[in-house]
């Protein structure tokens, strides 16, 4: 099955990437949209369940996530599993996030999400859904690392 871009976005934050690589992990689980509850359950891997509004009505998704490819502090990925309605949706995907330095002990900031593995049906129901998803949460990111910085 074909990977598709979900959503990407690159900023510029006023510290380290050290100090970037330290407030990354709290900061994201501090502003995933929707987060109901969250249970780490080792150093790379974690659980939640997410409330989102989808074709007009709030469902709850069971979200796995494991960290991949990690390389501190210059990048790292999480391989994300959601799943709801009764195993009817499901969706995976990755997201990764590289730092990397600039002048003035600044750092630049990339994020990209990409959607693996879904079929036609996931696609159709969860592509317009997983986009915004995305796009918010990487927002959210700048923001609070920005003010952390």
């Amino acid at each position: 099955m074909a990977v598709t871009a979900l959503a990407q976005k690159e900023f510029i934050v006023n510290t380290t990437p050290d100090r970037v690589w330290r407030l990354i992990g709290k900061v994201i689980f501090s502003v995933l949209p929707g987060m109901e509850s969250m249970e780490i359950l080792d150093e790379n891997n974690f659980r939640a369940l997410l409330r989102v509004k989808m074709m007009g009505f709030e469902w709850v998704l069971k979200l796995k996530g494991e960290m991949v490819d990690i390389s501190p502090p210059e990048s790292f990925s999480v391989r994300l599993l959601l799943e709801g309605l009764g195993g009817l949706v499901k969706a995976d995907q990755r997201v990764a996030l590289v730092m990397t330095p600039v002048e003035n002990g600044k750092t630049a900031v990339a994020c990209r999400a990409a959607a693996e593995g879904m079929g036609f049906l996931q696609r159709t129901l969860l592509m317009g859904q997983a986009r915004s998803f995305a796009r918010q949460t990487f927002e959210a990111i700048e923001k609070r690392l920005k003010e952390l910085a």
